[in-house]
Order: structure tokens, then C-alpha cells, then sequence
């Protein structure tokens, strides 16, 4: 059987799905196209007004063996369902599944129904209820959207004026009108977060080593939440005993009840989870790999990706066997300045791949090239991730390697993995 497979998103997150799949000689075929998904895949031509059905059309015109489905909008728009309906293999949740994350008061909802350690949260679907509700809690207390923000929908309130400015961004700006039918209040957490990946067919689990991203914008987590600035793996904070203990306490109950209720997840679930001392709560759940935590994942991994992606598609997922290297890996996101806010486009990009070291890979986020120029076109423009042994040793290549890349007008975090340190002796 042909080992082939449309890739569907063009961050950073597929350029490192492409890389890791193509390095399993698997023949990747990918949409829409960035310049890492160009060295990688294969440019499918496909019709984005028409796009379920030109995928369905070019999945059997190619022989295509599975669809890997990268963003979370692709699955709120069903296309899982979709392809399933048609007997396409596909890696990803089905449309209910995916409201795990694409609604996030249901599942605030669903972890208080099932006891999955959680913040305590009221829901508001009004702007009035929220300025009613927020008065219950001391401040600082947590706003986030419960609809789809790329991770820019979660405010920290410390104080009368961030919950002033806070309600009149979300209530009375384009950005949220979409995902602010519902807004969640919640206690804040102390602690320190971490993601855990679980990949699933529903009813078997495959841990994959625990990663921690960095959403603030700016050093010594400062600055708005952004959709992820860098990541390192594999993190320390998350023990083999409080890992096993987090399965058993959320991991496993959420899946029982999304199968008994009749949404029976299946593909990556991603727990973002606060942890302290030993006690682990749930900040929230995605339904796709993570961004940027995917590009350290994959450079910690020797299992296949492929022959795991098809196991869960055909509902019978192996749960030994993964491997790992024993690496440590670490990303740097390059944004635009400005970002997560209004930020310039169309920067340029320069990059002289003979210049990195050994062990460096580059993933472009946001960019396209035009005119033989290659531009940014988001506001995570370019991540940058190296891997070798030993956590400090990772993060001083990575560092030493990030400014032969020449992009104006740009800024990235200068402690990515840091925080790590800490557990590497332990």
C-alpha cells in the first residue's frame, strides 16, 4: 500500500507534521502550501470555495491513504464528518468531538458533570450577565470567549480597569464576533502550565511526552496572551506519577463521557493543564496538536507518526511502542511587531539554511513567497527549533542560531525552555 497523505493547514504546525512525515518516507501531499510545506509536500490544487469536495475528488484521484487534518477550523467546519461519510480515512475529531475546543463552555460544562478538576466559572451570554457575574470574583480572575480565538481570546483580569478594557474588546470589537456568543469567567490558577498530547481511537490511549508552550507575548511571561511563542520538551514538571494520575483523573473520564454522550472523540486530544506542587487542573482542552508545541514534539519522536495516524483512523490504536530519542527540543517563535495586536505584513524574509548548525530546522508559520522574495503574511512568522542532548545545551543552539535569520520589524522571547532547567537533575 502506497504510504501517502494530504495534509490540510500551512503553519507551523504542518511544516512540522511535513517534515516529520516526509522523514518517514511517506509521499506528503499539502494545503494550502508555506516554503517549508513546498521542500516537504506536495502542492494538492485544490478549490477553496469548493474545498469538501475538491478534497474528496483529489483524495481518490491521488489514491490518497489518509487526510491529516491540521487546524481546528477545518474540524469546526465538519470536514472529518465529511470525509468519514465518504470512507476516507481521516485523523481527526468528527464535528461534536471537536466542540471540546470549538466551544469551550461545553467543556467547562462537561468537566464539572464528570468531577474533571477544573477553575470554578460561571457562563455569561450577554454583556450585562458577564459585568454581573465578574462581580463574584476576587480579582485576578480569567475572561475567555468560548468560541474559536486562534489563543488570543483569554483575558487575565487583575484589576477594575484590565475587566473595563477587557469587556469592551470582547463585546464591542470585530475580533470576537464570532466566539463571543458565550463568555466564561473563572478563578485564576496558580501554578505552571504544561500540555499533555494523548492521541486516541476512542478507546485506546497513546501518551505523547508532555511539552510546555509559552503564550505570553514577552519575556518572564508579561505581555497578552498570544497563540504560542515558543515551546521545549520533553518538560520535567509533568512526572511519570502526576501524568499518570492526570490520565486517570481527566484524560480517561473525558473520553468515557464524550463516548457515552454520543461524541466519541477520536485523533489528538490536547489537555492544557496548571500544575501545582501535585495538583493538576484543567485550563482547557484542544482537539489538534499544538502550535508550537508540534515542532519540539516531532524532533523527540522516533515512532511514525503515519503508521500511528492510520491505526487511530481505522479504530485500532496500538498503545506500546512509542519511542522516543532521548533529545531534548526546543521553539523559538519569530513574530511581527505589534503581534498578537495589529502588526505589519508583507515583512521579508531572509534565510542562509547553510549558515545553522547542525540539529537546527526551520518552520515557516506565516509567510508565502512572491516574486522570489518570500513575505510574511501572520503575525507567528517563522519558528526556529533545535534539538540535541541535554535541555541547555538545546536552548544555547537555538538562541546562538535565531538571528542569522534577518526579518525587520519582528521580536521573540529570549527564555523559551528556561523554565526547564529546574527538572533537568532531577
Amino acid at each position: 500500500m502506497k504510504r501517502n497523505a494530504l495534509l490540510l493547514g500551512n503553519g507551523g504546525r504542518e511544516s512540522a507534521l511535513a517534515y516529520k512525515l516526509n522523514s518517514e518516507r511517506v509521499l506528503v501531499h499539502s494545503y494550502p502550501q508555506n516554503p517549508t510545506l513546498s521542500k516537504y509536500a506536495i502542492k494538492a490544487e485544490l478549490d477553496k470555495d469548493n474545498l469538501f469536495n475538491s478534497v474528496l475528488n483529489y483524495v481518490r484521484e491521488e489514491e490518497i491513504q489518509i487526510v491529516i487534518v491540521g487546524p481546528e477550523a477545518y474540524l469546526a467546519d465538519g470536514i472529518v464528518d465529511f470525509l468519514e461519510a465518504n470512507k476516507i480515512r481521516v485523523f481527526g475529531p468528527s464535528l461534536s468531538a471537536a466542540k471540546i475546543e470549538t466551544d469551550k463552555s461545553f467543556a467547562k460544562n462537561l468537566m464539572n458533570a464528570n468531577n474533571i478538576p477544573t477553575a470554578s466559572f460561571d457562563i455569561a451570554n450577554s454583556k450585562d450577565i458577564c459585568i454581573a457575574k465578574a462581580k463574584k470574583y476576587s480579582f485576578p480572575f480569567i475572561l475567555k470567549v468560548s468560541g474559536l480565538a486562534a489563543g488570543k481570546g483569554t483575558f487575565i483580569v487583575k484589576n477594575k480597569e484590565d475587566l473595563d478594557k477587557s469587556i469592551k474588546k470582547i463585546y464591542e470589537t470585530k475580533q470576537f464576533e464570532k466566539s463571543n456568543s458565550k463568555v466564561i469567567i473563572e478563578e485564576f490558577l496558580k501554578g505552571e502550565e504544561i500540555s499533555l498530547f494523548v492521541i486516541t481511537d476512542g478507546e485506546n490511549i497513546l501518551p505523547l511526552p508532555p511539552v510546555q508552550d509559552f503564550k505570553r507575548a514577552y519575556d518572564n511571561d508579561l505581555g497578552p496572551n498570544t497563540g504560542g511563542m515558543g515551546s521545549y520538551g520533553p518538560c520535567g514538571l509533568l512526572s511519570p506519577s502526576i501524568e499518570s494520575k492526570t490520565i486517570e483523573a481527566v484524560i480517561l473520564p473525558v473520553l468515557s463521557a464524550m463516548k457515552r454522550d454520543g461524541n466519541p472523540f477520536k485523533g489528538l486530544l490536547y489537555a492544557g493543564l496548571m500544575v501545582d506542587s501535585s495538583n493538576v487542573k484543567v485550563v482547557e482542552f484542544n482537539a489538534r496538536f499544538g502550535d508550537p508545541e508540534t515542532q519540539s514534539l516531532i524532533c523527540i519522536l522516533n515512532s511514525s507518526l503515519y503508521d500511528i495516524f492510520m491505526d487511530v483512523a481505522e479504530g485500532h490504536l496500538s498503545t506500546k511502542g512509542l519511542k522516543t530519542n532521548g533529545m531534548s527540543a526546543v521553539t523559538v517563535v519569530i513574530a511581527a511587531e505589534g503581534y498578537p495586536e495589529e502588526y505589519k505584513k508583507s515583512i521579508e524574509i531572509n534565510i542562509d539554511e547553510n549558515k545553522f548548525d547542525k540539529n537546527i530546522i526551520i518552520f515557516h508559520a506565516g509567510t508565502k513567497e512572491e516574486d522570489d522574495r518570500i513575505i510574511s503574511t501572520g503575525g507567528r512568522i517563522i519558528d526556529v527549533t533545535s534539538f540535541d542532548t541535554g535541555l541547555k545545551k538545546t536552548i544555547d543552539k537555538v538562541y546562538n542560531n535565531i538571528d542569522k535569520i534577518k526579518v525587520e520589524n519582528s521580536f521573540y522571547r529570549k527564555d523559551i525552555g528556561k523554565k526547564g532547567l529546574k527538572y533537568e537533575n532531577k
